[in-house]
């Protein structure tokens, strides 16, 4: 874990991009005959910490973090701010929150967002103080995330997870190369010689996805039972099977030599992939996070 504001966890792959604080005293003034003004300390201004935050769909979901905050700040409560190295830095409500969608899909969906909080210091009842919250010290926080059944093989399972995290993101590239050729495919539709290049293109980039997914079961067996490691493998076996039935379709297609339906049908079942791979993003990110967090204890 990086940090955590209230009950909204923040991790590696989400962790804030710039961090400013502001200490300000007060002092009054008061003006004088023939002479400049005298300041009076009155004591110090509440402080104020600003932090951003870049998130993509591919490292965490853009939505998840910016709707707590929204949450939070509706709440007005007054939360409190503890980095995962213990280090508790004080009760603050929100008192502003910007966000700046970068990247959306072809639905609307946000792919990328970019946002900026502004956290007001909250001082309450000097008679009866909010507690003071914390992490255990003397170890790295985020490797909660690692059972102890596992701990005697940790460098087996990091390089599994480092396999299945880089399995992963190369599935994401081919299934959209794929799309890609379809898609022109469909552009030299009256070009038999064309588009049956395509596809046939298309079934090589399929294949080869489907024997990187069918991988994914072997090395996900040293996963144990990792945070997010059961989501992870559940849908990237789902995308395996749907993968399965598409490219079985396309080479139906292409074995008969017409332009028909089941070009449809494939990008219907191909879409299906999308989303199975989709969502396994979260899952992959906490395995992510637990490779960081191994690196950060090395």
């Amino acid at each position: 874990m990086y940090a955590m504001l209230g009950d909204i966890r923040f991790e590696v792959l989400d962790s804030f991009s710039s961090y400013e604080e502001t200490h300000s005293a007060v002092f009054a003034k008061h003006d004088v005959l023939a002479g400049r003004p005298r300041l009076q300390a009155t004591g110090n201004d509440l402080t104020t910490i600003r932090f951003g935050m870049l998130l993509h769909w591919k490292l965490s979901n853009p939505d998840s973090a910016y709707t707590a905050l929204i949450q939070a700040k509706e709440a007005q409560q007054a939360l409190a701010l503890v980095f995962g190295s213990g280090r508790f830095v004080g009760w603050f409500v929100i008192q502003q929150l910007n966000s700046t969608t970068l990247i959306q899909d072809a639905q609307g969906r946000t792919a990328a967002r970019e946002i900026s909080v502004e956290l007001l210091e909250f001082i309450g009842d000097p008679n009866n103080p909010l507690p003071t919250p914390g992490i255990i010290k003397g170890q790295n926080p985020l490797l909660s995330f690692m059972p102890d059944s596992i701990k005697g093989a940790v460098n087996k399972v990091a390089a599994a997870v480092q396999t299945g995290v880089r399995i992963y993101h190369a599935v994401e590239e081919n299934v959209t190369e794929i799309q890609n050729l379809i898609t022109r495919a469909r552009t030299v539709q009256h070009d038999t010689s064309g588009w049956l290049g395509m596809i046939a293109d298309a079934l090589s980039v399929g294949g080869q996805t489907l024997s990187k997914l069918n991988t994914l079961p072997e090395v996900g067996a040293w996963f144990g039972d990792l945070s997010g490691a059961a989501d992870f493998l559940s849908y990237t076996g789902q995308a395996a099977h749907q993968l399965t039935e598409c490219v079985n379709l396309i080479q139906s297609g292409y074995d008969s030599g017409e332009w028909g339906d089941w070009l449809d049908n494939s990008e219907k079942l191909l879409s299906m992939v999308e989303d199975s791979i989709s969502n396994a993003t979260t899952g992959a990110q906490s395995l992510t996070a637990w490779l960081a967090a191994r690196k950060d204890e090395a």
